[in-house]
C-alpha cells in the first residue's frame, strides 16, 4: 500500500555534533555517578548489546552495566536542552549493531566516517524529542538529533521519543525513531545528520519498533489499535511501506477507548505518556521467517507478514497480570512474556503448528525479602550473546560428527532432546533500583502428566497433554546476581567524622579506622550506604515508612535518622520517629518513643564526632541532649536562642603531650550562632 504521509526533511543543524560533544561533560564525571532508580516515566526502555552490555533508562540518564559481573560501567546523562531547563526523562535506548570487519577496513580510508563504526554506539531518546547518539566507550555524545530543529518548528511540537531501532542501508546503519503519537522517522546519523523519511500514521498510536533478524533492512512498527507497518529502505533514497492490521480483542479495544476519553497526556505526547498502563509490544521470530509475535494487554498474537494474517491468538490466562512484553528465544521454540504483576510466563510452540501453549510460570520479583506491596518489574530482556556461544558449540559438534567415521543417521529424537541441558539468561529491572540476573535451565520432566507451572499456583493456566505436544521438559529459574543502585530520590546525606580524630562510638580513645562510606536517606524511607571508592551501594536498610528527613553517623558503625508525619485529626501535631541503625548487625532500634503526637516536628540532628552525644533540634521547642549509649538516655533539655548548632571536632593529641592531658574541647563542645 502507498504511504499516507512521507517526506524528506532538511539536514540537522551543523552545530548538532559540536553541541553534543560539549554537552557530554567528559568521561571522568560520568564514571563517578551513582544513578537513581528507573521509573514508569522511562517507559521500560532497555537493551542488551551483543557484547553483553546492558543499557537502560533511569530518570534523565542512561545506565550502562555488565550483567555478568553485576557491575556498574558508567552513567550517561542526557544533555540539557537549554541552560535553564533540566534534562528530560530517557524513554528509549538502542545499541547500534557491531560493524563487520570489511566495513571497518573500508572506514579507515573514508574521512570522517569513523563515528559510524565505533564499537559501542548507543542511541538514546528522551521526552523532549531529542536523540543522542553516544560513544559509550569514550562517554561522549557523537550526535544530538532534534526533530524540532530539523523541521524548524517550536520546541516540543514533534513530541517525545517512543522507541528506537537501527536498520541497515547501502550507506550504513540508519536510525528509526517514533516521535509523538504517530510519527515514524528514519535518520542519517553519519557526517550530515538529517531525517531521510517521515511517515505520519495518525490517528494511530505507534508503540514499538523492531528489526527483522532475517533482513537487517526490514523493520516493523506496531500500534496500540492493531496497526502494523512494515518498512524497507531502498537504494534509490526511497522506502517501501506495507500496512497490516491485527484484530485486537474486544476487551483491549474497550479499555483503549475508555483510556482515550481520560487521556493522561494530550498530543504530541507519545503512547507511553498518553497510556502508561496500556502496552503493545512485538518481536520477530528468530527461527521462522516472516513470523512475528505481538502482545496486547490480554492477547498473544502470532502474525504472518507474507499473508497478512494472524495464525493464532492466545488469551491471557486467568489469575495473571496483563501482558507487558514478549521475547523470543533465539535457539529454542519458546516465548517469554512478562506481566504487570511481575510474573514471567513461558510458552512452547505446539509441534507442527504456529500455536503456543503455556508451559511454565515463574516470578521475577521474589515474595521473600521484599516489601509489601512489592516493587514493580519495569523491563526484562534476554541475553542474545549466549545464543552465539551455543551456536558455535553446536556447529563445532556437528563438524566433529561429520568428520568422524560413524554413519550419518538422522536422530528422530533430537528435537525432543534439544532442551536437555540448555540454559537461557534474562535480566530484569525493578523500580526499587535493582538489576536482577536470572538463569533458566531446561531438563527432562520426571513426570509428563501435568504442565510445570514453576513456583506459582495457577492450575487453570493450561490443561493440554504435554506428551502430545512435546512438552517433556521442566524449567528452573535461579537468581544469579543482583546489582543494587539507589532505590529512590535522595533527601539527605551524611558522612562520617574525620577518621583520624573520631573515636569508636561505644567508648575508648583509640582512633577509628578509615571508612570511605557515605549514608544517604531516601524518599521511600530507606538508608543507602555507599562505598565511594567502588561507586556502589554497599548495603541498604528499610528503616522508615516515610521520607527520611535527617541522618547522622554515630561513630563509624551506627546511624541515627528521623522522619515525621503530621497528624490530620483535630488535635494536630506531629509523630516524630527516631531510629538507630547498626551497620554490623543490620538491626533498627527506635528510641524516644512517645504515645501521643508532639506539638513540634524534629528540625535536625547533630551528633558529636565520637558518636557519644546527640542533639535533637525541634521547630520552636527546646533542644534535647542525649547520651547515645546502648539504651539512649536524655541528659537535659536546653532552651537555646540559636538557629544553628554544631559540634566542634576534638583536638588531635600531640606526641609530646601527656596522654592523660586532654584539651578542653576533646570531649565535645558546641559552636552556636
Amino acid at each position: 500500500s502507498q504511504p499516507r504521509a512521507m517526506m524528506a526533511a532538511p539536514a540537522a543543524s551543523p552545530a548538532a555534533r559540536s553541541r553534543g560533544n560539549a554537552a557530554a561533560g567528559g568521561g571522568s564525571a560520568t564514571s563517578t555517578m551513582l544513578p537513581g532508580p528507573a521509573s514508569r516515566g522511562n517507559g521500560g526502555c532497555i537493551d542488551l548489546s551483543t557484547s553483553g552490555l546492558l543499557a537502560h533508562g533511569a530518570g534523565s540518564s542512561v545506565v550502562v552495566s555488565d550483567p555478568r559481573s553485576m557491575q556498574l560501567v558508567c552513567v550517561l546523562p542526557m544533555p540539557s536542552s537549554s541552560a535553564t531547563s533540566p534534562a528530560s526523562f530517557v524513554t528509549a535506548v538502542r545499541w547500534a549493531p557491531a560493524a563487520s570487519a570489511s566495513s571497518l577496513a573500508a572506514a579507515e580510508d573514508a574521512a570522517g566516517a569513523e563515528d559510524d563504526h565505533r564499537p559501542l554506539r548507543l542511541a538514546a531518546g528522551d521526552r523532549h524529542g531529542r536523540v543522542a547518539v553516544w560513544d559509550a566507550r569514550a562517554r561522549a555524545v557523537l550526535r544530538l538529533l532534534s526533530l524540532d530543529e530539523s523541521r524548524s518548528v517550536a520546541p516540543g511540537t514533534s513530541g517525545g521519543v517512543q522507541d528506537l531501532c537501527w536498520i541497515h542501508h547501502a550507506s550504513g546503519w540508519l536510525l528509526a525513531s517514533i516521535h509523538g503519537p504517530s510519527l515514524l522517522c528514519i535518520w542519517e546519523t553519519s557526517n550530515n545528520p538529517r531525517v531521510l523519511w517521515m511517515f505520519d500514521a495518525s490517528p494511530e498510536y505507534l508503540s514499538c519498533l523492531r528489526r527483522d533478524p532475517f533482513d537487517d533492512r526490514h523493520l516493523c512498527a506496531l500500534g496500540l489499535k492493531g496497526f502494523l507497518l512494515s518498512a524497507v529502505p531502498r537504494h534509490d533514497s526511497d522506502i517501501s511501506l506495507k500496512e497490516h492490521r491485527i484484530v485486537c480483542g474486544a476487551g483491549d479495544v474497550a479499555e483503549l477507548q475508555r483510556l482515550e476519553k481520560d487521556i493522561s497526556a494530550p498530543a504530541p505526547a507519545p503512547a507511553l505518556a498518553a497510556f502508561p498502563l496500556f502496552a503493545a509490544r512485538l518481536c520477530f521470530s528468530p527461527l521462522w521467517r516472516h513470523i512475528l509475535y505481538a502482545v496486547y494487554p490480554r492477547e498473544l498474537v502470532v502474525f504472518e507478514l507474507n499473508y497478512s494474517i494472524a495464525l493464532s491468538v492466545a488469551t491471557l490466562p486467568r489469575g495473571f497480570g496483563k501482558f507487558t512484553d514478549v521475547m523470543a528465544d533465539t535457539d529454542l521454540d519458546l516465548l517469554y512474556c512478562t506481566h504487570a504483576d511481575g510474573k514471567l510466563s513461558i510458552w512452547k510452540r505446539k509441534e507442527g503448528e504456529q500455536v503456543h501453549l503455556l508451559h511454565a510460570v515463574e516470578e521475577l520479583m521474589p515474595s521473600i525479602g521484599t516489601v509489601v506491596p512489592p516493587p514493580a518489574v519495569l523491563a526484562t530482556t534476554i541475553w542474545q550473546s549466549e545464543s552465539i556461544f551455543r551456536n558455535i558449540d553446536k556447529q563445532s559438534q556437528d563438524l566433529a560428527h561429520m568428520q568422524s567415521s560413524q554413519s550419518m543417521i538422522f536422530d528422530t529424537k533430537s528435537h525432543q532432546n534439544m532442551y536437555q541441558g540448555t540454559m537461557t539468561y534474562l535480566t530484569s529491572i525493578s523500580e526499587d533500583g535493582k538489576i536482577w540476573s536470572w538463569h533458566l535451565t531446561f531438563d527432562k520432566s520426571v513426570s509428563s502428566k501435568k504442565i510445570n507451572l514453576g513456583t506459582s499456583n495457577h492450575s487453570d493456566a493450561g490443561t493440554s497433554n504435554p506428551r502430545s505436544n512435546g512438552l517433556d521438559f521442566t524449567i528452573k529459574i535461579n537468581l544469579m546476581g543482583q546489582l543494587h543502585l539507589l532505590s529512590s530520590t535522595v533527601t539527605t546525606l551524611a558522612v562520617p567524622s574525620p577518621s583520624l580524630l573520631a573515636t569508636v562510638a561505644r567508648g575508648g580513645n583509640n582512633p577509628a579506622p578509615a571508612v570511605p562510606l557515605v549514608a544517604l536517606g531516601t524518599q521511600n524511607g530507606t538508608i543507602e550506604v555507599v562505598d565511594v571508592l567502588a561507586n556502589a551501594v554497599s548495603v541498604s536498610f528499610a528503616v522508615h515508612s516515610s521520607t527520611v528527613r535527617g541522618l547522622r553517623w554515630l561513630g563509624n558503625s551506627r546511624l541515627v535518622s528521623f522522619s515525621y508525619n503530621q497528624v490530620s485529626d483535630k488535635s494536630g501535631g506531629f509523630n516524630n520517629k527516631l531510629i538507630i541503625t547498626c551497620l554490623r548487625s543490620g538491626l533498627n532500634r527506635p528510641f524516644r518513643v512517645l504515645q501521643k503526637p508532639e506539638r513540634a516536628a524534629i528540625r535536625a540532628l547533630r551528633a558529636s564526632s565520637s558518636g557519644r552525644y546527640l542533639l535533637i533540634m525541634f521547630r520552636d521547642a527546646p533542644v534535647e541532649v542525649w547520651a547515645m549509649t546502648k539504651n539512649p538516655i536524655m541528659l537535659r533539655s536546653l532552651a537555646l536562642p540559636f538557629t544553628v548548632l554544631e559540634w566542634t571536632l576534638p583536638a588531635a593529641p600531640r606526641p609530646s603531650q601527656n596522654a592523660s592531658k586532654q584539651s578542653p574541647t576533646s570531649k565535645g563542645a558546641l559552636l552556636t550562632h
